[in-house]
């Protein structure tokens, strides 16, 4: 199984932190849970500028991926709907919880709760 977790902009390969938002962040880490192996790929939003809007992108590399879940803090309205229309899961991650090793396991243990709803507040325009 793959899962994904979006991550701040790291120091070093090792340094993977969970981002608090799931489109801007700066990068996603896909963990494949069978082999450990971990994937650092681009926001797809960074690589094409884009303000708002990259859920779809987003989930399209993620089927694209294998990716099954995302662990994340946050997310809004459009990328929640493009994520779930595809059958991938989401699971809330606590604001304590600062790297994807941690996250991981805490999905291992089954200690994240499904996220059935967009938890971002609506954007100001």
């Amino acid at each position: 199984m793959k899962v994904a977790v979006p991550i701040n902009r790291p120091r070093d390969e090792k340094d993977l932190r969970v981002s608090a938002h799931f489109g801007k962040a700066y990068a996603f880490a896909i963990v494949d849970l069978d082999t450990g192996e971990i994937k650092v790929v681009e926001n797809p939003r960074i690589a094409m500028g884009l303000e708002h809007g990259a859920g779809r992108l987003i989930a399209e590399m993620f089927t694209k991926e294998g990716v099954e879940a995302v662990l994340l803090r946050e997310i809004g309205h459009g990328a929640f709907g493009h994520l779930t229309q595809r059958g991938i899961k989401i699971y809330l991650v606590p604001k304590e919880v600062k790297t994807v090793e941690e996250a991981i396991n805490l999905f291992k243990e089954g200690k994240l709760n499904l996220l059935l709803e967009p938890n971002e507040p609506p954007h100001q325009h």
